[in-house]
């Protein structure tokens, strides 16, 4: 007998390879969803702290190499006062310049740049760079240079200050601020014929009125103030007068800052290096 066979009878294949296509979608899907451990999604989900972990480190090293830097910075310029080569003064002088005007050519450098000659090697004063020792400082190397002191007669008195008159030689004490230079002032005022403070906060003209007729021979001011001071119509102080220039270079403020990160600090040594000043750092 013949009979009608059903779809699930045959054994074409046909019915059989639809139901199993669907079972393999399902089958497919599931492991999609259902995923075993250590697969691939697995292992990105781990990265993602890795990642983290990294970005934290580098972080951290870079914070490192920074203090260790600023550190680093730190000592170089504390050392410099101590620096027995007035060439090697020169050349962390001249870097600093460099770094300061980028954009300029080797030849414009060139005409910013000092000479060892300019410098002068302070390291046989072995005392500590302080403002205690800062009068001891200037004492022991331009004595000759502060006006006479009270013991002597009122008429040799009266001579030599014709004489400082007639010669006058300035001693000026470079601080990077108008707080520090207050305190070099203080520091310094109980020299013969004490010192005389230049700073911003006073008004041009005094200070100019004082530079005029002060018997004292040390000022006490920052970068800006003197070089307004030279550049004032009919200064009363002289590129050429200044002979001696100290640098505060041991004093460093919060941000481990000096007076050689102020930029006039350069521009008014160069002008006063070039008129026949020395530079002797602190």
């Amino acid at each position: 007998m013949t009979t009608s066979a059903g779809g699930d009878d045959l054994d074409d294949g046909l019915e059989y390879n639809v139901s199993l296509s669907e079972d393999e979608g399902t089958a497919v899907n599931t492991e999609e969803i259902k995923l075993p451990l250590g697969s691939a999604d697995d292992n990105d989900e781990a990265d993602e702290p890795s990642s983290g972990n990294k970005r934290k480190h580098k972080s951290s090293a870079l914070k490192e190499k920074k203090r260790i830097k600023m550190e680093t910075d730190m000592q170089t310029k504390k050392n410099l006062s101590k620096e027995v080569s007035p060439e090697i003064i020169a050349d962390f002088v001249n870097s600093k310049i460099s770094q300061k005007n980028p954009d300029l050519s080797s030849l414009e450098l060139s005409e910013l740049y000092f000479t060892k000659t300019d410098f002068r090697s302070t390291s046989d004063f072995t005392d500590e760079r302080t403002l205690n020792n800062l009068g001891d400082f200037i004492l022991s190397r331009f004595k000759n240079m502060l006006p006479a002191g009270s013991k002597k007669s009122k008429k040799s008195l009266k001579s030599e200050e014709q004489k400082d008159q007639d010669e006058r030689k300035f001693i000026a004490v470079l601080s990077m601020s108008a707080l520090r230079a207050c305190d070099v002032h203080r520091a310094t005022r109980d020299l013969s014929g004490s010192s005389l403070k230049l700073i911003n906060k006073n008004k041009l003209d005094v200070d100019l009125k004082l530079v005029k007729t002060t018997r004292s021979r040390v000022l006490c001011c920052t970068p800006g103030r003197l070089a307004k001071v030279l550049a004032s119509e009919d200064a009363p102080l002289k590129k050429s007068e200044v002979k001696i220039i100290i640098l505060d270079n041991s004093y460093l403020d919060k941000k481990l800052q000096n007076v050689w990160d102020i930029k006039e600090t350069t521009e008014v040594l160069k002008e006063l290096t070039l008129s026949g000043s020395k530079v002797y750092l602190y």
